[in-house]
């Protein structure tokens, strides 16, 4: 077991997260077959779905770029999803397999070509745009705290969902609802009509992701020193002293959102 030495782990000196985009690309790729893509600076994964049009019929993922070892045995977790049949809502996923035993992106990315199934509509490009926060703090010597930002969901280059964020509560400026991050969220979500539901999901996990620029990855030798629960594939107890970090995969694409998504037209 490999213990966790804090104070190695963070970059006190740093005092905001700079800016953070998310890209996810959705795509009808033939009448029984959807392409979807994901990244942002710390992940790159794409999934291939293929349905019968009421049943899944086939699932396969790619793991481009990967924090960790185990990640790239993570998409053999989605042979499950075989046999199933196709839901409307992304977040309907959920019901077909269990989120911890699966990347949480890849789980994402699954449920969001699912989706797009059913909604049969050709393609769809989400960006997340989450502004630069303040770091106020460090809990634990562990745990980043964040002052406020705003994010920003774009569907091909059109916003269609903005939010407040602060103290892990967001306010929808649309509508002005306010929302936890965490208890109720599901229950609000399930409430909204299918693609506002689809924005809040897209939107809730780009916020979260967007968090770790506050730390230095390289310097976590493996999941199991990030000292987390086991909300993921790689940060089971089975596997996390094995999911070593994959070192120099952290990107930057504040200033050149241009350049992700760069296997958009092959399928994984």
């Amino acid at each position: 077991m490999i213990d966790r030495i804090d104070a190695h782990f963070i970059d006190e000196d740093k005092t905001d997260t700079g800016l953070a985009r998310r890209m996810i690309d959705l795509k009808r790729w033939d009448a029984h077959t959807v392409v979807g893509w994901l990244e942002d600076d710390f992940h790159h994964f794409g999934v291939t779905l293929e349905h019968s049009g009421e049943l899944i019929t086939g699932v396969s993922a790619t793991a481009q770029r990967y924090p960790w070892a185990t990640c790239a045995f993570a998409p053999e977790a989605l042979a499950p999803l075989v046999g199933q049949s196709l839901r409307p809502r992304s977040s309907d996923i959920g019901a077909l397999i269990e989120m911890r035993q699966q990347c949480t992106h890849i789980f994402d990315l699954a449920g969001l070509t699912m989706a797009h199934a059913v909604r049969g509509s050709s393609h769809r490009r989400y960006q997340t745009i989450t502004d630069s926060r303040k770091i106020l703090g460090w809990k634990d010597h562990k745990s980043p705290q964040f002052g406020p930002t705003t994010i920003r969901l774009l569907l091909d280059n059109q916003e269609v969902m903005q939010w407040y964020c602060d103290s892990g509560t967001i306010l929808d400026r649309e509508s002005g609802h306010q929302q936890s991050l965490g208890r109720g969220f599901r229950e609000w979500t399930e409430s909204l009509p299918i693609d506002k539901a689809e924005y809040a999901t897209v939107l809730r996990r780009a916020l979260l992701v967007s968090g770790g620029r506050s730390m230095i990855h390289d310097n976590y030798p493996s999941a199991a020193a990030m000292d987390q629960p086991e909300l993921c594939y790689s940060f089971q107890a089975s596997r996390r002293d094995t999911a070593l970090r994959m070192h120099d995969t952290t990107k930057d694409y504040a200033d050149h959102p241009e350049a992700m998504l760069a296997f958009v037209d092959k399928r994984p």
